[in-house]
C-alpha cells in the first residue's frame, strides 16, 4: 500500500557484499515457498512513479518470517483450487517511500501516471493519505497482493511502448496484470480501487472476497481502500531502510 503510517524508521543499510544476511528477522519469500508467483512492481518501470524506487535493488519479495510462513500457508489451500497468490511488494525500504513524496510534488505528471490516478491529482495524493513517508510496508508485515487463476492464460505481459486505458477501465484495456480481475489495476487510486465497493461486477466482488478470505484464514487484515494491501497484526514492529539486493541461489 502507498499510505498507512506506522513505526519510527531505524536506518539498517545492509551492504550489497552482505545481502542474504537480512536483519531483524527477515526472509526472502522465495526461500519460503518458491511457488508464489513474484511481479515486485517498484523494482521496475511498472508502477506509478514510472521507474524503480530508491532501494529497489531487485525484484525480491522480502518478509518477516512469520509473515512467510503464513504465506505459505495460504499458498497451500489455493493450490488445491488451482489458484496462486501473486506479489505486487513485500517489504518496502523507508527510502521507497519519502522516494514516492518527492515524485508527488515534482511539479510534473504525465498521461502514464494519471492512469494510476484517474480523478486525483498527483499533489494531492500525500495530502488525502494515499501517499505517506512512513509505511508500514517497511516493518515487513505489509503486503500487496491479488490471486491468479492457474488454468488461465497469463501470457499477457506490460508493454511500455503501448497507451492503456487507465486503472479504473475494463480488464481488456489496462495494462495486463497476469491475473484475475479485480475490477481495478493494482496501485489504482480511486474509489473502486475501495475492496467492498458496489460498482464492480459480481465476479470482480467474488474474486476480492476469495482473497480476503484466504488472507483472514491466516490472520491477515486487510485495508479497506485498497484491495490489495494486507497486514499481519503484531509482525511488525520499528521499520526498516535497508535495501532489496539479488537473492543468492
Amino acid at each position: 500500500m502507498r499510505s498507512l503510517l506506522i513505526a519510527t524508521v531505524v536506518m539498517a543499510i545492509v551492504s550489497p557484499s552482505h545481502a542474504q544476511s537480512l536483519p531483524g528477522g527477515f526472509v526472502y519469500l522465495r526461500d519460503i515457498d518458491p511457488s508464489i508467483i513474484q511481479d515486485i512492481r517498484y523494482a521496475t518501470s511498472n508502477n506509478f512513479v514510472g521507474r524503480p524506487l530508491a532501494g529497489y535493488g531487485a525484484g525480491e519479495c522480502v518478509v518477516k518470517r512469520e509473515v512467510g510462513l503464513r504465506l505459505k500457508a495460504v499458498q497451500q489451500e489455493l493450490a488445491a483450487q488451482n489458484l496462486s497468490l501473486k506479489m505486487f511488494d513485500c517489504y518496502r525500504p523507508a527510502r521507497a517511500s519519502l522516494d514516492m513524496v518527492k515524485w508527488s510534488q515534482n511539479g510534473h505528471e504525465t498521461a502514464a501516471e494519471r492512469r494510476y490516478n484517474p480523478n486525483i491529482p498527483k499533489t494531492e495524493l500525500f495530502r488525502l493519505g494515499y501517499i505517506a513517508s512512513r509505511s508500514q510496508h517497511s516493518t515487513g508485515a505489509a503486503l500487496d497482493l491479488t490471486l491468479v487463476d492457474l488454468k488461465a492464460d497469463n501470457s499477457g505481459s506490460y508493454d511500455p511502448s503501448k497507451t492503456y486505458a487507465d486503472c479504473t477501465a475494463p480488464v481488456a484495456m489496462r495494462a495486463p496484470e497476469g491475473s484475475v480481475d479485480m475490477g481495478t489495476g493494482y496501485d489504482c487510486t480511486d474509489a473502486k480501487g475501495h475492496t467492498a465497493v458496489t460498482s464492480i461486477n459480481p465476479e470482480q466482488r467474488t474474486w476480492r472476497k476469495r482473497l480476503v478470505a484466504a488472507m483472514a484464514r491466516q490472520g491477515f487484515v486487510n485495508y479497506s481502500k485498497e484491495w490489495w494491501h494486507f497486514s499481519l497484526p503484531g509482525a511488525g514492529g520499528a521499520a526498516y531502510d535497508f535495501p532489496i539486493q539479488p537473492r543468492r541461489n
